[in-house]
């Protein structure tokens, strides 16, 4: 399985978190978690929605024939009568979890939504990177391809543009191989949203000394997120 694609890694960590996931492939990813920083923070973005999500969960009173089944059963009620409590029970409970799954999976859908930000190609419109935003465009999840040339002595640092004319502010390092998670700051943010296009620069390794681009500006690509 290509653990290198950041939108599998996605799916897989909404799996998990819902508890879908089981068996060999639960373990497999389990021990992705462990080693792999992307996948872990996927998981734990998964897991703040879902609580959130059921924190929002309105209590359903039972309907009053659940009630009088429960009544039956407490008085020692014949076996029929218990029979039908259970079945009226089984029939209540397999239908709120219908409509929980069915509730659950719309808002799977829709939060699952990421907005993209950039496609970065070179000359020969091959994707290097992939760059999305999560909904609240606090975190960029970069995704790399193999087409990115390795250069282990510098470092490829990401800018945003401001459509202004102001001074490029750097988002952040990206990955030479794998997927990485960007975390911005309220200024990278601002900055961002702004923007009209993003740039990457090679620069030295752990990025630009000085808040500038240093070295040569490599690719530049339009932001087609709304501001």
């Amino acid at each position: 399985m290509n653990y290198d694609n950041a939108r599998l890694i996605d799916e897989l960590a909404a799996q998990y978190a819902l508890g879908t996931l089981r068996g060999p492939a639960r373990r497999r990813f389990e021990r992705l978690c462990q080693g792999d920083r992307s996948a872990s923070l996927a998981l734990r973005r998964w897991e703040d929605r879902l609580i959130g999500l059921a924190s929002g969960i309105a209590p359903v009173r039972p309907a009053d024939a659940v009630w009088r089944g429960v009544q039956r059963r407490i008085r020692g009620q014949s076996a029929t009568a218990r029979s039908g409590w259970r079945m009226n029970f089984s029939q209540f409970a397999l239908a709120a979890s219908a409509l929980f799954a069915v509730a659950l999976s719309l808002w799977l859908f829709l939060g699952s939504q990421r907005e993209l930000v950039a496609t970065v190609a070179d000359q020969a419109h091959s994707e290097l990177w992939r760059i999305e935003a999560n909904p609240r465009r606090d975190e960029l999840s970069v995704a790399t391809t193999s087409a990115v040339q390795l250069d282990p002595q510098h470092a490829y640092e990401l800018w945003a543009l401001p459509a202004s004319g102001a001074a490029p502010v750097s988002l952040g390092i990206l990955p030479q191989r794998g997927n990485h998670t960007l975390v911005l700051s309220a200024a990278q943010q601002q900055a961002l949203s702004s923007a009209a296009k993003v740039a990457i620069s090679r620069e030295p390794q752990g990025g630009s000394p000085t808040g500038a681009p240093t070295g040569p500006v490599l690719y530049v690509a339009d932001v087609v997120i709304e501001s």
